[in-house]
């Protein structure tokens, strides 16, 4: 009798162990989760794009005067993180009334000549200009989280 009791009492605080470092994991992944919402990373730079600081490459009927801060998005109709990261640039839209966004298709009829103006060779990629036309953000994002990054240090140059 006295063994069964020990055995049975070994078994249950393994057991709790077992719970308790479960419970460890997943308030670490929250940690890391939350980490990630407070200080996203900010754009990845991939060596693309138009140079910062310098003049945007014109676009015939475009004007960068409608917002103090135009959003390009370039995107295309293969790439699946474009089309989840669509209502993300609705939402960017609506939260900051001081931008502009745009989005470039390659499919469109002239998503080719503006990809190759700008120097982009990947998706989804976005590039930020201001009013009178300088770059003044660009790079690879993945989530809203990443926009919103590139848009405050977009506005703090």
């Amino acid at each position: 009798m006295r063994g069964t009791a020990f055995t049975v009492s070994y078994v249950a605080l393994w057991g709790l162990v077992g719970v308790l470092a479960f419970a460890v994991v997943v308030l670490l992944r929250q940690i890391g989760v939350l980490h990630a919402r407070l200080a996203p990373m900010g754009t990845h730079f991939g060596g693309e794009g138009p140079p910062l600081e310098a003049p945007a490459p014109p676009v015939p009927g475009w004007l960068f005067d409608r917002a103090p801060l135009t959003l390009m998005s370039f995107s295309s109709p293969t790439c699946v993180l474009c089309q989840q990261l669509r209502p993300s640039l609705d939402a960017l839209a609506r939260q900051y009334r001081e931008i502009h966004v745009e989005c470039i298709d390659l499919a469109s009829a002239s998503g080719d000549a503006t990809f190759a103006a700008y120097g982009v060779r990947s998706t989804p990629y976005f590039v930020t200009v201001d009013r009178d036309g300088i770059v003044r953000g660009r790079g690879i994002a993945n989530s809203l989280e990443q926009l919103e990054e590139l848009v405050r240090e977009s506005r703090m140059a």
